[in-house]
């Protein structure tokens, strides 16, 4: 006789031996709610990190636009700022540089006027009277070897101002005349006279130039005009002349001497200098110099320092 089979237990039974499969569908449905909450949680990511990206772009380039940046100064406000050693040394620069600017800085320059010459030798004399040694004799040596460097650039400077104030570079010989008279009573006399050979050749060689130029220039300022001779009379030149030598030791009275006998000749005349065309009776002095161009310079920078 067969066996009697509860249905029951035998639906437990093939269960139990996977027969038949057990049923999904709520897991399957919460599986399937999980990757959608999932997917949109992905979504909501994404759209987030997109709208921070987009606010780090606007935010960049509104930083972007209110940064401040810093930037070099324009030359003119370079030129108008820098001092007077500062720009010497930016142009000295400029002209080691590219030393064919040399003749286009000489063309472009501003005419130096003469109490601009004058100020800068006083400058250069003053240097030299601060740098002497103290408790030692101002004519030594000693002195003259502490300051050797100054004195050496205040020849160099006097040579090269002396011959710009000269023909062919100024013609009008009024200005010439009145530059050197102005540094011989400013100025030139004002120098420590040292006891050494060497600046005593320049020094000397100074006056003898001087006296040459001085000459030469006021003989041929009286041959230009009649009325120049009322002018030398009328501004006091040999009064200054005079002053000059009481300063310089005398140095000076030759050109002293020519303008005292040319206003005592005009004085014992009985001629009146009307005619502005034609020259005054004078006798025609040699031109010793062949031209002031020609004058030779006299500063430290010849060779014949070397020499003594």
């Amino acid at each position: 006789m067969a066996p009697i089979i509860n249905p029951i237990q035998n639906e437990n039974s093939l269960t139990r031996n996977n027969i038949i499969p057990k049923r999904m569908i709520n897991k399957r449905k919460f599986e399937n709610n999980n990757e959608t909450s999932n997917n949109n949680r992905m979504n909501f990511i994404s759209l987030e990190q997109i709208k921070n990206k987009q606010n780090r772009i606007i935010k960049r380039k509104r930083d972007i636009n209110n940064l401040i940046i810093g930037q070099k100064l324009p030359i003119n406000r370079i030129i108008e700022t820098l001092n007077k050693e500062k720009l010497q040394l930016l142009i000295n620069k400029l002209i080691n540089e590219k030393p064919e600017i040399n003749n286009l800085i000489l063309n472009l320059s501003p005419v130096i006027e003469p109490n601009d010459a004058l100020n800068q030798l006083n400058e250069k004399l003053e240097i030299i009277l601060k740098n002497l040694p103290y408790k030692v004799e101002i004519n030594s040596d000693y002195s003259f070897l502490r300051v050797k460097y100054f004195v050496n650039d205040f020849f160099q400077s006097l040579s090269e101002f002396s011959l710009n104030y000269l023909p062919p570079i100024e013609n009008n010989l009024i200005i010439s005349i009145n530059f050197l008279k102005k540094f011989l009573i400013e100025i030139f006399h004002k120098l420590p006279n040292f006891n050494t050979v060497e600046f005593k050749y320049f020094y000397n060689l100074t006056i003898d130039k001087f006296n040459l130029i001085l000459e030469n220039s006021i003989n041929q300022f009286l041959t230009e005009k009649k009325q120049n001779l009322l002018l030398i009379i009328n501004e006091n030149w040999l009064d200054e002349f005079k002053l000059i030598n009481k300063l310089n030791n005398n140095n000076f009275i030759k050109i002293e001497n020519l303008i005292e006998n040319e206003i005592n000749d005009y004085n014992n005349s009985s001629s009146i200098i009307l005619n502005d065309n034609q020259p005054v009776n004078l006798v025609q002095k040699e031109n010793k110099l062949q031209g002031l161009d020609s004058l030779l310079n006299f500063a430290y920078q010849t060779n014949t320092v070397d020499n003594i």
